[in-house]
């Protein structure tokens, strides 16, 4: 009997103790019950929570409540939410986030046919059901379409589907996992407008903790991350199940099973889309959300994403034992680099290691407590072989290629650099790959992005060079037409070698991914190096970065408009004169001929020197005001300024809403710098989404006080009628003597910094 009662104490004791080890914790959910949140559910249901030491209550959404605040406060240790706790990201908010359950966003604008709405341009003058605030993804569509938020009434959402078919509203924003099933029940006929349809393709219903509670409880959140995840696969791949139990259990909105069927056939769509791995998320993906968010005005500030995954945190900084050990055995790395690529790395004259990534590896060093012996090789190409035969443990600063996986694998990239086409001064803009077709092009032999143009544009004549300063004595000397490299190692070359005789004169629509690579049999030595990546602070990355980078960047405007003019005048000349040798004795139709072409002479004068989008000067005209102010100022003293002005991420602007908005923002900008400058002053487009303000009689002080005025109008300003924009500006003062190119160097790497280190600022040099 005893030994009974002792049998049931310790059995009563081990469940006791077991219940103990649960920690509690809560997930605040965005909205009620319902399969947009089965796998919470499922986990909870199937014990996967508790398998992972957790008791994890699952609190409902009540009005009042934000997740981003619960979680920054301490009310619930997780929670999920929309893509646009991005902007509480934005505004200083600690979050993290560990999963995006779904790729896209199940927002979509529904109409019934019966209202003979067929596309977005339809919207006009129409009525919309939705809260005031409507989606980001739902009015980006609709402004992509030419409809803005003045053309449609905004109304009180009722949240009934039938309200489409009783004539109350024409629109409502829904969720194609809901409301469309409803409509249909209703025996309405659904016509769907899906953000993702038009390009924007946002993540919805992320699951969040804050990054306190991560640093404090890592593997806890990792627990965490992986049971839910377990919970929505188990989900997915048992629906029937998975709805009966939310029907009887979780069924505050008293949703019939068939209804929770279709949100569950249509959520698992976006669970999957576009990829394998149930809550995939990137920053790429995110940067590209807050951009969009940035150029409606919702936000104004850049974004910092370091910090704001999952993978980026300590669990993956941390060496294990094992790395430990193998770091103890090796006592040191060998690593090879690219012997003539500064400013990332060379060997100096006395074959001293220098550049960006020796400053890289020192820091790696410091982290890792080990050391790295760069192996000296007289060429890339000779770095590759080494590799190959294992003369070196790791590339510095490597991109990855498929024919590199063959004896490489390759952390994820600590720099990523913008390709650059360079050429002789007097080649146009190149404004597209596609204007370099057929052209002899230089790229150094077994460099990653030439593997990878050839695949993408097997148009271009692409011709291998031993290395950069083999590549640009070549298009000095006439032999190639350019040469495509990195933004920075080309510009760190021309200041140096090539300063008025060669310029980059485009931008090639790709940038240099890179990363370490490391030999593909040594996977502890992958995983450590990636570590040791993850390590770098975004403060040690940016005092690196900037101690190299100084890049004189010139955009050219392509003078081919010109040349058709002068052609046009040419011909135009050419019929007035046989005109005038075939009716000699008509002097009063000669003479009416010669005044019309004194007209067209001063129209062709006039469109020779003027943009023809924003009715500014172009750059022909510019360059000759600045020799004009230079003679002005070397004879008579005083001075002039020079301001070199970008839009901000204007790429994004053509590339979301399309050209014709573009243009328009070029054009209300124009507009803004005549309005805001002296009658004095000279106003230009550079090139591009570039303008120059030539402004005489203007000391250091006082340009930039006239660039901040300018600056703020302009960030006040609503272009468009819809959206905000930044400009960054580049600023220098002529000095008596020096060359104009000098002062126009200055005012572009000046501009450059403002770029590199924010965008929205001025800087003067």
């Amino acid at each position: 009997m005893k030994l009974l009662q002792l049998f049931l104490f310790l059995l009563l004791l081990t469940f006791t103790l077991s219940a103990q080890e649960l920690k509690k914790v809560s997930l605040q959910l965005q909205w009620k019950y319902q399969f947009q949140f089965a796998g919470y559910i499922m986990a909870k249901e199937k014990g996967f929570y508790k398998e992972a030491g957790l008791d994890v209550t699952l609190k409902e959404w009540q009005p009042g409540i934000r997740m981003e605040n619960d979680v920054i406060q301490g009310k619930s240790e997780y929670a999920t939410c929309r893509a646009s706790s991005l902007i509480d990201i934005s505004n200083g908010k600690k979050i993290v986030y560990l999963a995006s359950i779904f790729q896209s966003s199940p927002l979509v604008v529904l109409a019934d046919k019966s209202s003979h709405i067929k596309n977005i341009q339809d919207f006009k003058h129409k009525r919309i059901m939705a809260t005031r605030d409507i989606d980001v993804s739902l009015f980006s569509m609709m402004y992509s379409q030419g409809i803005m938020s003045q053309d449609i009434q905004v109304i009180q959402p009722s949240f009934n589907p039938a309200d489409l078919l009783n004539g109350k509203t024409d629109l409502i924003a829904a969720y194609v996992s809901n409301e469309v099933y409803v409509l249909k029940s209703l025996g309405g006929k659904p016509v769907i407008f899906n953000p993702k349809d038009y390009g924007f393709d946002f993540y919805s219903d992320l699951l969040i903790t804050s990054q306190e509670y991560l640093k404090d409880n890592p593997q806890e959140v990792k627990r965490f991350r992986n049971a839910s995840l377990e919970g929505w696969k188990y989900a997915f791949e048992h629906i029937d199940e998975t709805v009966d139990i939310i029907y009887n259990k979780y069924n505050s909105l008293h949703k019939t099973k068939e209804a929770l069927r279709y949100e569950a056939e249509e959520l698992k769509k976006l669970a999957y889309y576009g990829t394998d791995t149930l809550g995939s998320i990137n920053k790429q993906k995110l940067q590209r959300i807050y951009d969009v968010y940035k150029l409606l005005g919702l936000v104004q500030k850049e974004i910092d994403l370091r910090g704001t995954l999952f993978s980026d945190y300590a669990l993956d900084t941390e060496l294990t034992t094992k790395e430990k050990e193998y770091l103890a055995k090796r006592q040191e790395i060998t690593m090879c680099i690219d012997p003539n690529w500064m400013p990332f790395e060379h060997f100096s004259e006395d074959g001293k290691y220098e550049g960006m990534t020796a400053d890289y590896f020192q820091a790696f060093e410091k982290t890792l407590a080990t050391n790295f012996r760069v192996i000296p090789t007289k060429t890339w190409t000779q770095s590759i072989e080494f590799a190959k035969e294992r003369k070196c443990d790791i590339f510095s600063l490597a991109m990855e290629t498929p024919k590199r996986k063959e004896y490489m694998n390759f952390t994820s990239p600590y720099l990523v650099i913008p390709l650059v086409v360079a050429t002789k001064l007097e080649v146009p803009f190149v404004s597209d790959i596609k204007d370099l077709e057929k052209k002899k092009i230089g790229i150094c032999k077994g460099y990653a992005f030439a593997e990878l143009l050839k695949m993408k544009y097997p148009f271009l004549n692409i011709v291998e060079v031993e290395d950069i300063d083999d590549g640009l004595r070549r298009v000095s000397d006439g032999e190639l037409f350019g040469y495509i490299g990195t933004l920075a190692s080309i510009g760190y070359k021309l200041q140096n070698n090539y300063i008025g005789k060669l310029k980059i004169t485009g931008k090639i629509e790709e940038s240099w991914t890179l990363g370490i690579g490391v030999r593909n049999d040594e996977p502890l030595l992958l995983s450590i190096l990636q570590k040791a990546v993850n390590s770098l602070s975004q403060e040690e990355n940016r005092k690196i970065f900037n101690k190299w980078i100084s890049i004189k960047y010139d955009k050219e405007v392509d003078y081919m408009i010109l040349w058709k003019v002068i052609a046009f005048f040419i011909f135009i000349f050419a019929v007035g004169y046989l005109l005038y040798r075939k009716q000699q004795r008509l002097k009063e139709s000669l003479q009416e001929a010669n005044d019309k072409l004194e007209v067209a002479y001063e129209a062709l004068q006039e469109i020779a020197i003027t943009d023809k989008l924003t009715q500014l000067y172009n750059r022909h005209k510019l360059d000759e005001v600045l020799q004009a102010e230079k003679n002005r100022v070397d004879r008579y003293g005083g001075s002039f300024g020079i301001i070199i002005l970008d839009i901000d991420y204007f790429k994004i602007i053509n590339d979301t809403y399309g050209h014709h908005v573009g243009d328009i923002v070029l054009q209300e900008l124009s507009t803004l710098l005549r309005e805001n400058s002296r009658a004095s002053d000279t106003i230009g487009r550079w090139g591009g989404e570039e303008f120059l303000i030539i402004a005489p009689n203007l000391s250091e002080d006082d340009i930039e006080n006239f660039a901040q005025n300018i600056k703020d109008k302009i960030s006040k300003y609503l272009f468009n009628n819809t959206h905000k924009i930044t400009v960054s500006m580049g600023l220098s003062v002529y000095h008596i003597e020096e060359d104009v190119e000098k002062s126009l160097v200055r005012a572009d790497n000046a501009l450059y910094i403002s770029k590199n280190s924010g965008r929205d600022k001025i800087t003067l040099k």
